[in-house]
């Protein structure tokens, strides 16, 4: 495998910038930040689980801490999660917990943690579900929403798809304060090497190209941020286990050098109005 040695090398040899250029898509443009011009910088990133908010961590604290208002909502308390030690009501507790100081972490004016039930939400009361996201954009007035995308949920958890799912119907139904909505995706190398390295994508992601995330259409670069999103990674630790699977090598490279490699964050723009 080909990145390890390529995040061993030296910061600035010629193997780590072509490995950079090959991973990134220089025909994405790159944007300081997500906002439409003139609008009031407020945005919500609304997620299934506390920790999904890693997918575009250096975006969001990008934004938060230039000044922006961030709102933080996950629909659940990801107590369903395997693994941890935990029962499902301590599980929950550990990460009602875990999503507050990830929002203090990233600069967060709020964070919402609601109670739908985890790994349930396909299954779940949509008109419940919609009514609470359309109650607190309503509260919140964000003329910026991120959220995943409607069709894979980035890597094809049911979870992370009936979110976007929600989050998409909301905006296009109503929520007059939203100008924008963007959804995290991956450019095809980023895709190609999480299906060799990353085991959520392996199992879950489509195997049919025409199936999989929606092509990005905009980057951010986060490498002022890089720091941060990799503490971030800390927060969550009663997740440890599945973050070292979507952030492979994370732990064992310095952050400077991670987020140099990775140092874009991409997005479909879903909802310009």
């Amino acid at each position: 495998m080909w990145l390890l040695p390529v995040l061993a090398a030296a910061k600035g040899g010629a193997t780590f910038w072509l490995a950079r250029k090959k991973l990134n898509d220089d025909d994405v443009p790159v944007a300081r930040d997500l906002f439409a011009a003139g609008a009031p910088r407020k945005a919500m990133a609304i997620w299934a689980h506390p920790d999904d908010e890693i997918t575009c961590a250096g975006a969001l604290a990008g934004m938060a801490h230039g000044g922006a208002e961030l709102t933080l909502v996950y629909l659940t308390a990801g107590e369903a999660a395997k693994d941890t030690g935990y029962s499902r009501d301590e599980l929950a507790r550990v990460r009602r917990a875990e999503a507050q100081a990830a929002g203090e972490h990233l600069g967060a004016a709020h964070v919402e943690v609601l109670a739908f039930p985890d790994g349930g939400l396909p299954r779940s009361d949509g008109g419940a579900a919609k009514a609470a996201i359309a109650g607190l954009i309503e509260r919140f007035q964000p003329s910026l929403v991120v959220s995943f995308d409607e069709k894979v949920g980035f890597y094809g958890h049911p979870d992370h798809i009936q979110t976007g799912r929600w989050v998409r119907e909301v905006i296009e139904q109503g929520a007059p304060s939203v100008r924008r909505l963007y959804q995290a995706t991956l450019p095809k190398a980023m895709i190609a090497l999480a299906m060799k390295l990353v085991s959520a994508f392996r199992d879950n992601y489509p195997q049919v190209p025409e199936d999989g995330l929606p092509a990005p259409s905009v980057a951010v670069n986060i490498v002022a941020h890089g720091r941060r999103k990799r503490r971030l990674l800390d927060v969550h630790a009663s997740q440890a286990k599945v973050i070292a699977d979507v952030q492979p090598y994370a732990d064992r490279v310095p952050h400077w050098l991670y987020y140099r490699l990775f140092d874009r964050e991409y997005f479909t723009l879903a909802i310009d109005r």
